[in-house]
């Protein structure tokens, strides 16, 4: 099945992400990411979908396993403001998936930048591994493991993992290793909808993370953390109550709108539209036994 769609590239820090501007239906997005990667661009690490809402907003921005993703999220934003008349920095209000909320987007359309605010955790979870303990931030969408005494370990991301799940429920899971020497951090992030685990080029939500996690022993702060393919920079206030805000941002790349296509493979196309009929049947399902009720 070849499908054709507007799409454009995004390089926030290094997290090359694939846009594609177009309605898809949620069965069709993994396949859809999986043939641009193959497809189109294997430097793609992620796909997001900008398309109308069913309700609601107008616009909105999926990922695809339906998790919050804070470098996309800045890109979105940078996105949306090249459509005002005006050049400048704007506070762009996006709405994006895995937040129940709107989004502020600081975008400035000169510089290329973008910068997002995201909320405190609503959880600070202590995990041990190891015979050690860690903690786990539990932010809208994703939850992340700060890991900061050792170095890069495959083995233990998987250990990790493991643990996160049977503590924690998120769409999304990352652990963190962090270096406070070289203000470096590699980011490993799993999302539970897709079932990938990817080694990301640079992860926002998980140097909010860090920047909560910083500021259990620090005041305001601006550190340049530096990962895998680019840096993001970091920025901790703090009001007059002790309330901790966190900033994360940077410069970004944007690529031109353009049209492409791709091929998705009958069998694949044959197993989401099964799952399809199975959702319409279990909706089904539930409406009559609804109606039973009364």
């Amino acid at each position: 099945m070849k499908q054709g769609f507007q799409y454009f590239r995004a390089n926030p820090a290094g997290n090359i992400t694939g846009f594609v501007v177009w309605p898809v239906y949620p069965g069709y997005r993994k396949a859809y990411q999986d043939a641009i990667m193959k497809q189109i661009d294997p430097t793609v690490e992620q796909v997001g979908f900008i398309s109308p809402a069913y309700e609601g907003p107008p616009l909105r921005l999926d990922m695809t396993g339906g998790e919050f993703c804070a470098n996309a999220t800045r890109a979105y934003g940078l996105y949306s403001a090249t459509f005002l008349e005006e050049k400048g920095e704007f506070n762009m209000e996006v709405y994006v998936s895995g937040i129940d909320h709107p989004v502020n987007v600081i975008a400035d359309t000169n510089k290329n930048t973008a910068y997002i605010a995201l909320e405190a955790p609503s959880a600070v979870h202590e995990i041990e591994l190891d015979s050690k303990k860690y903690k786990a931030f539990e932010l809208q969408g994703i939850t992340h493991l700060i890991v900061d005494d050792r170095e890069e370990d495959k083995d233990f991301v998987d250990k990790a993992l493991e643990k996160l799940k049977s503590e924690i429920d998120a769409k999304a899971y990352g652990v963190m290793f962090y270096n406070k020497e070289k203000s470096e951090l590699i980011p490993y992030v799993n999302v539970t909808e897709t079932n990938t685990l990817f080694r990301e080029s640079s992860c926002g939500s998980g140097t909010a993370a860090l920047g909560y996690y910083l500021s259990q022993d620090n005041d305001e702060f601006k550190e340049l953390i530096k990962e895998p393919n680019g840096d993001l920079e970091l920025i901790v206030e703090k009001d007059q109550e002790g309330a901790v805000k966190v900033l994360i941002g940077g410069p970004i790349e944007l690529s031109e709108v353009k049209r492409i296509q791709i091929d998705i493979s009958e069998e694949v196309e044959k197993e989401v539209k099964e799952e399809y009929q199975k959702t319409l049947k279990d909706e089904e399902n539930s409406e009559e036994e609804t109606d039973n009720l009364f």
